[in-house]
């Protein structure tokens, strides 16, 4: 290793800019590839050509118990550009003009989640009960864990005397968009963590934390700025097309331009199918760490963005019950713009396996269908323009078994390390999920663990 060389962080979105910051922080110098012209990874904003609105490649919510998120925003000094809820509200709405919210006082955890249970009105009372034998369920030392990777959420809920009604209007909406995968198909262990994590622990963790901006706005331009300033090096444009291992050691990143950047330590937070590119078929298959690379398969999530002439839509997002499009997301409400303004909505469909394929013309269709089942306002108002997106490999599938396959962040090689939302992180493929594990990788270079 030569004595200048930089730790080498592959991939510009959560992950890596958050292990970039950290390591920039403690005084280590960092180079920071991205392959596209802009940083933001899967969780990235762009503007509109026609509105000039910022459009997320996928609405995001974060939660009060994104911990480690919320550490890096502010770090960065980008934490004023979110709004946490008042208190824990989710708004449910059905086609018969039915609205119910699952609206937590502030009492200690969990009694907040049974107070809020209890105001569910689309369950009923005896449903509303048993939903707290899932929380008794996960109370500590109540039962064997071991095997929920190994079955799905529905048989995990059915298990615990959860009614198809109960799942349907209120565990099934919230394990879709927090594991982006139906129920019936995600395994049980991802659900856990979520109602652990988001639910039993405190009450401002249960709080909702919405971005008043675009997510690139959010983060990547500070990110950018916090590891220049401490003399770090991010280059956009600038693809990786191997990573030289020898002797166990990863020595440098090979750009595709013939370049050759030689590293202290490599930080890779690319996705399993990018990663397998990167190396050579005979280090794959080595170490144990990089096996299955092959073997995970993706889940997209499609978002609708509508804008109507008018105001159609109150809440600033819902959960339409029985729709073919789970969440609405008010996007002028989120930004805190004027009521009197054209109306920007966003749609989202997640575990969207059976329309992620479907031409644009329908999708939008099918979106505005949506609107007017739900919103009735919006049968007097035009619609004015849509924009689909497509990200059909927003997250890995978190169907039975995939734990076994998620690699830690370090690996067998000594200076190599994963990171991203699909490594064995404990938690889905979440935002969060994605800084805890750029996090331990910087972590663990500061230790000095795997590092000579």
């Amino acid at each position: 290793m030569r004595s200048n060389a930089a730790d080498v962080i592959i991939g510009g979105g959560f992950a890596g800019l958050a292990a970039g910051a950290a390591l920039s922080y403690a005084g280590r110098r960092v180079t920071l590839v991205e392959r596209r012209a802009t940083l933001g990874g899967r969780a990235y904003s762009f503007t509109d050509r026609i509105t000039g609105d910022a459009i997320d490649n996928g609405q995001h919510l974060m939660m009060g118990c994104y911990h480690e998120t919320l550490a890096f925003l502010d770090r960065i000094g980008a934490s004023g550009k979110l709004r946490f809820q008042s208190r824990p509200r989710v708004d449910f709405l059905d086609d018969s003009g039915n609205r119910s919210s699952f609206n937590c006082p502030q009492l200690p955890a969990p009694l907040h989640l049974a107070a809020g249970l209890a105001g569910l009105r689309s369950v009923g009372w005896r449903d509303r009960l048993s939903a707290l034998r899932v929380g008794l369920a996960l109370r500590p030392g109540n039962g064997n864990r071991s095997g929920l990777a190994d079955i799905t959420a529905t048989q995990w809920l059915t298990s615990l005397g959860q009614s198809e009604n109960l799942q349907r209007n209120f565990w099934n909406p919230l394990a879709l968009a927090t594991l982006n995968e139906t129920p019936d198909r995600a395994s049980a262990d991802m659900l856990v963590r979520v109602i652990e994590e988001g639910f039993l622990r405190t009450y401002r963790d249960s709080l909702m934390v919405v971005p008043r901006v675009g997510l690139s706005e959010l983060y990547t331009h500070d990110a950018q700025r916090f590891i220049e300033a401490r003399g770090g090096s991010i280059r956009v444009n600038t693809e990786v097309a191997d990573i030289i291992i020898e002797n166990n050691r990863a020595i440098a990143v090979g750009l595709k331009s013939g370049e050759r950047i030689d590293a202290a330590n490599v930080i890779s937070t690319a996705p399993p199918p990018a990663l397998r590119r990167m190396l050579r078929r005979d280090v794959i298959e080595r170490y144990e760490a990089l096996r299955n690379l092959s073997r995970f398969e993706f889940s997209p999530i499609v978002s609708i963005n509508l804008w109507y002439d008018e105001q159609v839509m109150e809440q600033e997002f819902a959960c339409l019950l029985g729709g073919r499009i789970e969440w609405v997301f008010n996007r002028n409400a989120i930004a805190g713009r004027s009521a009197a303004e054209k109306q920007h909505l966003a749609l989202v469909a997640s575990g969207a396996h059976s329309i992620a394929d479907r031409p644009r013309e329908d999708l939008i269709e099918m979106a505005t269908a949506e609107m007017l089942r739900f919103f009735p306002a919006a049968r007097r108002a035009r619609l004015h323009h849509a924009h689909v997106v497509r990200e059909r490999e927003a997250t890995i599938s978190h169907t039975t078994g995939v734990a076994r396959l998620r690699p830690q962040q370090q690996t067998e090689i000594d200076n190599f390390y994963l990171a991203g939302d699909w490594t064995a992180t404990g938690l889905p493929a979440t935002i969060e999920g994605a800084v805890r594990s750029g996090n331990a990788c910087a972590g663990s270079i500061l230790a000095g663990k795997n590092t000579k």
